[in-house]
């Protein structure tokens, strides 16, 4: 394994701090709240989970995590929305069997799908290949379960450095995993945005949710829009 760069050694040091500071806030939360449902707690959608298939790519807007005492929703809108010109703030891949496999802080998880009902909006893109490449990518993800969230693309230098991406990693942040799983699966980009990006969306060479949103080569099977309700 190459030597790391001073900038990947500085990330590292900020990552660490934040991930013992998530993973304290989060097992509080947990403790406060045993067998509490995962959420997102947005306002809510009318998603049907029945059209996910396995490997289905799903985007999400509008979250708030309640781990992170809501942490996340701050964030995301200052950094993706106000900064990136971005809506969508999170990535997670179907696994099947009502599962999803997402980078959440702080931590690489399982949960049901049911969550992404719990976000203010969601779109699920289906990618061109053969079912094997896409239970590959799920399998990717799925061994990736219990690494730590990578916090680099919340810190502006580590976004505009080659390294705010990579396909083996000892951490991930959400969208990052999903990119890797096809990159391994089946040498698929799913970014639409392969290249340093400067303009909005602007991700740098981060993969960013929205760069995978608007891959014009990924099918858009469903949207749901809990805000359009009344």
């Amino acid at each position: 394994m190459s030597e790391k760069t001073p900038i990947e050694k500085i990330s590292d040091v900020i990552n660490n701090f934040a991930d013992h500071t998530i993973s304290a806030i989060a097992k509080t939360y947990y403790t406060k709240n045993p067998g509490k449902e995962p959420t997102y707690a947005g306002v809510g959608n009318d998603l049907d989970l029945s059209v996910l298939e396995v490997g289905d790519i799903i985007n999400i807007h509008g979250i708030n995590s309640p781990e992170v005492a809501g942490l996340l929703r701050p964030a995301t809108k200052l950094i993706l929305g106000f900064m990136s010109g971005a809506h969508w703030y999170h990535t997670a891949i179907y696994a099947g069997d009502g599962k999803i496999v997402e980078a959440w802080a702080p931590r690489v998880r399982k949960t049901s799908a049911k969550i992404l009902k719990t976000a203010d909006d969601v779109e699920v893109y289906r990618v061109d290949t053969t079912e094997d490449v896409k239970k590959k990518a799920v399998k990717f993800c799925e061994s990736k379960i219990g690494l730590p969230y990578n916090y680099n693309w919340m810190f502006i230098i580590p976004i505009f450095y080659p390294s705010a991406k990579k396909i083996e990693n000892d951490k991930y942040y959400c969208s990052e995993l999903v990119w890797a799983a096809y990159k391994v699966a089946g040498d698929i980009d799913i970014n639409a945005y392969p290249e340093f990006k400067s303009t909005p969306p602007i991700g740098g060479y981060a993969v960013a949710p929205q760069n995978i949103g608007d891959n014009k080569k990924l099918k858009v099977i469903s949207r749901a829009d809990g805000r359009m309700k009344t």
